[in-house]
């Protein structure tokens, strides 16, 4: 058994990755291309010892072969009305065919992707006239334009090499602007990608940014157009045959003219002189488009299905703190309160509920029996990290899970068994018994459609109503989640409301028709602390005006303690904990448990422990020096300029981190990104380290770029996936010093060490990577050139709390112990409070207030700064709700 296991396993790594990522349909597809496609390409190599005669031998040893001979054994494709062997016409055919193929795809691939890639990197009049000149091309009917170049290059005739090559060049032009619209557009999206920015941070010279950053991540794109393009090439290269205006006949054989001289036999019952060459065509375009469309699937992330060996890191880096925290502990649940024995009347009971996904190397069990309910008039909280199956056990619920997850155990609604209801059986409930908050309402929101049009959608999929009532109520449902002047806005498009309002749309839709339970999944997660405080406020007086049971799915412990008056706790797919909100803050009994809510930064918390926090160091010498800076965006056509940031002056000094603060467009992120010239100003100046650097191009900032790191917000996008770690934080080191790669290795391993990742990282991917250790990794190459600043861009709002605190303490120690000066821009005021000597609180491009952290956090001065305080939930519900009591006012015109 063994034996056949290494057997199995050794042809498994003998099998190319490609094969391996298909499955099923799509992997007989891929194989059977790749069977028709390697024999036409064996029969074009060895054409000469398969073919019987030669394309144009009308005879053997004087002997002519006759004309419209049929199939014998002689002939086994019969002969043409030339009196030529149909077989040996195909096959010296085929290498016809694929030399004019290889040709084109090559030629217009080397032509179009450098364009594409220069047109959608550099913009500007480039950009224009290529787009205009590619849009000329693709306007002409592709094989008419392939006729006028073919006339044009060889003048009616030509002989065999310069008869493929005109062909091979005749489809290159149509293919052209095919590589380059499809690469110019991915180059488009690839260029705004944190990577490449961090790229131009460190001082990487414009070609090696297309080369290394760019083009390696759009060449993906390239398999798939070269395969179609394939196939479309034999379909123009037939199609000039047939007319007549392909290779010269006599040159070499090809299946178009062929087909053209067969025309007439066909009528007259000669069917094998067109039947084999239409045949060969067919078949080369079938094996080359099922390549194609295979491809397309394998290649594209978002179709694949991941397996059991592909287990995140961030859920293995998780399992590893619980281990350490449970010992041999077994996942166990522990039952407070009024769950614990008390019989009560649930909305929604959930009993052993499993859900498992089938893969490729196996099953993932993402959800472990469990069992909870929510009563009316409840708000249960599930929490817990990523990968802890919060979100899967609610879509179960309403059976949105895909085709490969298998759902056991019971969910009832009511009386009502809402597990193996078939899709046509479950619609009435989705959205009228039961609906869904989805956590990111740009993407729940269809942008082609109103807002009102999406809410009518609903109310008439589940009430027998008019369009114009159902229009009525839409405006009512609008008006009820808070939303400003609803009569007009109401024919809005999300594109034309802001993150909060969206929410207040989405969670409309969810109320339409007075649902009796609401799954909000992560409903805050996106949103500012003020627009989180409304939405927040909303969800409860629904709950209180429509008695809707909630399960509220999140990892913000600040806002269970805010809402839940239960709270579930889950780790990979089984609940650990159950409690009364207050007793599980008050008293968590689970290991887990106590570490997550140790994990969770308190705003205050320095003042409650004694602690003093960050101090001034106002003797430090000045690093950083922004002075009256303004930067303003062009508006649209007709339509004036945005102004990001207006008038703000801030310095920092050495060893000193200032908390930049404020709502999403506040202008946080403007400051950041010209502060190292990724953005240049309107006007006012930029100083690092004594020296000017704002309004200098990318050349002539170079030489200052080793002076400033730069960590992004999310750590997945920031690093360039197609390099290992040790490359990603070797960069800024080949690019600014003239160390040897030696010296360069050990740095990378001295780095990595520093943030307590090691030495064996050097070789990995970041896809092999949790997102603490991502995030790590983005430090330690924003600290490679040791650099005088550093600005941190919301480097910790993408992670779960427990790796949040890791990597908090982490950028503690390296600045305590580096003392870079660092702007840490973020919108979380607990994560500001922990780390920061002073704060800037932004609003609408303004500084309104700055000062020390203890003045600005625990005393502030201007309404807008405590409004944001007030709006900060914190994790302890006794405190929660007194801070509730006191805003009052504060958050009432958040809309």
């Amino acid at each position: 058994m063994a034996a056949l296991n290494l057997r199995s396993l050794n042809l498994s790594k003998g099998v190319p990755a490609i094969v391996r990522q298909s499955h099923g349909l799509q992997r007989f597809m891929l194989l059977l291309g790749f069977g028709i496609v390697g024999a036409f390409i064996l029969i074009a190599i060895f054409a000469p010892l398969l073919a019987p005669y030669g394309f144009n031998d009308d005879r053997a040893d004087g002997v002519l072969f006759g004309t419209q001979q049929a199939p014998s054994a002689a002939h086994w494709f019969g002969t043409t009305v030339g009196g030529t062997d149909v077989l040996s016409r195909v096959i010296f055919g085929t290498r016809t065919a694929l030399e004019v193929i290889l040709l084109a795809v090559v030629l217009s691939s080397l032509i179009g992707v450098p364009l594409g890639l220069l047109s959608g990197f550099l913009g500007g009049w480039l950009d224009r006239v290529l787009v205009l000149i590619m849009d000329a091309l693709y306007a002409f009917p592709s094989l008419l334009l392939a006729i006028v170049v073919s006339i044009a290059l060889t003048g009616g005739s030509s002989g065999a090499a310069s008869g493929i090559l005109a062909a091979a060049i005749s489809i290159t032009v149509v293919f052209v602007p095919q590589y380059f619209r499809v690469i110019r557009s991915a180059t488009l999206a690839v260029k705004v990608e944190p990577y490449v920015d961090s790229a131009r941070v460190v001082g990487v010279r414009t070609p090696r940014i297309l080369g290394r950053h760019i083009f390696s991540n759009v060449a993906q794109n390239l398999p798939v157009i070269g395969t179609l393009n394939a196939s479309e090439a034999i379909l123009t290269l037939a199609g000039l045959g047939f007319l007549g205006f392909g290779i010269e006949p006599s040159a070499a054989a090809e299946w178009g003219f062929d087909l053209n001289k067969a025309l007439p036999d066909a009528s007259n019952g000669i069917w094998w002189t067109s039947v084999f060459p239409g045949t060969a065509i067919v078949l080369v375009v079938l094996g080359v488009t099922l390549v194609g469309e295979s491809l397309n699937d394998i290649l594209n992330p978002l179709l694949r299905t991941r397996g059991a060996d592909t287990t995140s890191a961030d859920e293995a880096e998780i399992t590893h703190e619980f281990e350490e925290l449970t010992g041999d502990i077994e996942p166990s649940v522990e039952v407070r309160g009024a769950e614990a024995g008390d019989k009560r009347v649930a909305a929604l009971s959930l009993s052993d509920l499993a859900v498992t996904f089938r893969t490729d190397a196996g099953q993932i069990h993402a959800v472990n029996g469990i069992s909870f309910d929510v009563a009316p008039g409840e708000v249960v909280a599930v929490v817990g990290e990523s990968g802890s199956g919060k979100s899967v056990s609610s879509r179960a619920v309403l059976g949105l899970l895909p085709s490969t997850a298998a759902v056991t155990g019971s969910a009832r609604l009511g009386d009502r068994e809402l597990l193996g209801m078939s899709n046509h059986d479950i619609r009435p409930v989705r959205g009228d018994q039961v609906s869904m908050v989805f956590q990111e309402p740009s993407t729940a929101l269809n942008p082609v459609y109103t807002v009102g049009w999406q809410i009518i959608e609903g109310i008439q999929a589940h009430r027998e109503i008019s369009k114009k009532d159902a229009r009525t109520r839409a405006v009512e449902l609008l008006e009820m989640v808070g939303m400003p002047d609803p009569e007009r806005r109401v024919d809005y498009y999300p594109h034309q409301l802001s993150g909060g309002q969206k929410q207040r749309v989405v969670i409309a839709m969810a109320i339409a028709c007075d649902p009796d339970v609401i799954i909000a999944d992560e409903p805050t997660t996106a949103l500012d602390v003020t627009v989180q405080a409304a939405i927040l406020e909303l969800l409860l007086s629904l709950r209180d005006r429509l008695g809707t049971a909630i399960i509220l799915i999140t990892h913000n412990m600040g806002v269970v303690a805010d809402m839940a008056d239960r709270v579930v706790v889950m780790y990979r797919g089984n609940i650990v904990e159950q409690a009364p909100a207050r007793q599980l803050f008050a008293t968590p009994q689970h290991p887990y448990t106590r570490a997550l809510l140790d994990a969770v930064p308190h705003l205050g918390r320095a003042a409650l422990d004694g602690t003093a926090g960050p101090g001034p160091v106002d003797d430090n010498e000045l690093v950083l020096k922004v002075d009256d800076l303004v930067v303003e965006f062009p508006g649209g056509f007709g339509e004036p300029s945005f102004r990001a940031v207006d008038h703000v002056s801030l310095d920092i000094r050495k060893g000193e981190v200032l908390g930049l603060v404020g709502e999403s467009g506040s202008g946080k992120s403007t400051i950041g990104r010209t502060a190292v010239g990724l953005q240049q100003p309107t006007s006012g100046t930029i100083d690092v380290s004594g020296n000017r650097i704002s309004g200098l191009s990318d050349r002539e900032l170079r030489p200052y770029r080793s002076r400033f790191g730069f960590v992004f917000q999310d750590p997945a996008s920031s690093l360039n996936p197609r390099m290992s770690i040790g490359q990603c934080i070797a960069e800024p080191l080949h690019v600014q010093t003239q160390m040897t790669q030696k010296e360069i290795d050990a740095k990378v391993r001295s780095l990595l060490d520093s943030v307590e990742l090691g030495g064996s990282y050097v070789g990995r991917f970041p896809h092999e990577l949790s997102g603490g250790q991502r995030q790590r990794v983005s430090l330690a190459r924003a600290l490679a050139l040791d650099p005088d600043l550093l600005i941190a861009d919301e480097p910790t709002s993408a992670l779960d709390v427990s790796v949040q605190a890791r990597v908090l303490e982490l950028f503690t120690e390296l600045q305590q112990r580096l003392q870079f000066a660092c702007l840490f821009i973020s919108h979380d005021l607990a994560v500001v409070d922990t780390l920061a000597n002073r704060v800037a609180v932004m609003q609408d491009g303004k500084l309104v207030e700055i000062g020390a952290r203890q003045q600005v956090l625990g005393n502030p001065q201007e309404e807008y700064t405590k409004r944001l305080i007030a709006a900060v939930p914190v994790p302890d519900p006794d405190e929660q709700r007194r801070r509730r009591e006191a805003r009052g006012h504060l958050l009432t015109d958040i809309s």
